[in-house]
């Protein structure tokens, strides 16, 4: 396994009950819920591992906001895990496998966020020269152990998932195996990365939330602009002045306070990724 170092802002089993158990639901839809959180994580292995292999590639158009964009987030997985721990719904060897993978990327995480920081302080090409090697070999050792994990996850319920679910992990499968390999298969024909479609989405999709905002930055105080939210953050627009890695918080209209990390920049745009995700049932993202 790769060696672990610590995150930044991870969120940490303290923060488990933002993921409420509704009364009824079972063992089965519990699992589900995992392997849901789970297949947009590894989507997100197979994305930065295909920028990693695309890093020495004359032909690829990387830029470092979109590289940020993508980096999976373990915060909902990390959150998740001690609820199915204490109500009985993953047996020890396979808790120890999802724990031993969030250990797994929050270190290949610290190694990304240094390479977008020299992004930031020298230029892409140039910190490439820097962290390309470290980024390859950390990342598609990732992708494997990614691969891995979902083949263990599926064969572990009492109860057949859903066909989606299969459809899902042989699309996100065969992209982590390609990564994992050194290919490229999350960069389109023109050089630029890219998610193909999956049959089976988030449980808990993006809600349009289209309204103003306060930000508090670390420098400044501003007016911003909410666009949308998921369980794990909040897109937002008219902002300036704020950058990767900066501590903000976000006051609502109706009062509401969210604190968090901007995740990545993109001109007057930023993803804001929580401290804590949200729960399903919270009304911001609740269907």
């Amino acid at each position: 396994m790769l060696q672990a170092r610590h995150v930044r802002y991870a969120a940490t089993a303290e923060h488990a009950d933002h993921v409420p158990v509704q009364a009824g639901e079972t063992s089965d839809r519990l699992f589900e819920h995992l392997i849901s959180e789970l297949h947009p994580t590894a989507v997100g292995v197979a994305v930065i591992a295909t920028a990693a292999n695309a890093l020495n590639d004359w032909r690829s158009v990387l830029r470092a906001s979109e590289i940020a964009r993508f980096a999976p987030d373990h915060a909902p997985l990390r959150t998740l895990l001690p609820v199915l721990i204490d109500h009985d719904e993953i047996d020890p060897p396979m808790a120890a496998s999802v724990h031993a993978f969030l250990k797994d990327l929050a270190s290949a995480s610290t190694g990304l966020n240094a390479f977008l920081d020299d992004c930031e302080a020298l230029s892409l090409p140039r910190a490439a020269v820097l962290h390309a090697r470290m980024l390859q070999t950390s990342w598609r050792a990732l992708a494997r152990e990614t691969k891995a994990l979902m083949l263990e996850l599926e064969d572990a319920p009492a109860s057949p998932l859903p066909e989606l679910h299969h459809q899902n992990s042989r699309i996100v499968s065969a992209l982590l195996g390609g990564a994992a390999n050194g290919l490229k298969p999350c960069l389109d024909e023109a050089g630029r990365l890219y998610v193909p479609p999956l049959p089976q989405k988030r449980r808990a999709p993006r809600r349009a939330v289209l309204q103003n905002c306060l930000v508090h930055g670390p420098h400044q105080l501003q007016t911003g602009f909410v666009r949308d939210a998921s369980a794990g953050g909040l897109g937002l627009g008219r902002i300036a002045g704020l950058k990767r890695g900066d501590r903000v918080r976000v006051d609502f209209v109706s009062g509401r306070q969210f604190h968090g990390t901007i995740a990545w920049v993109t001109g007057t745009s930023a993803g804001m990724r929580f401290d804590a995700p949200l729960g399903p049932t919270d009304v911001l993202v609740a269907i």
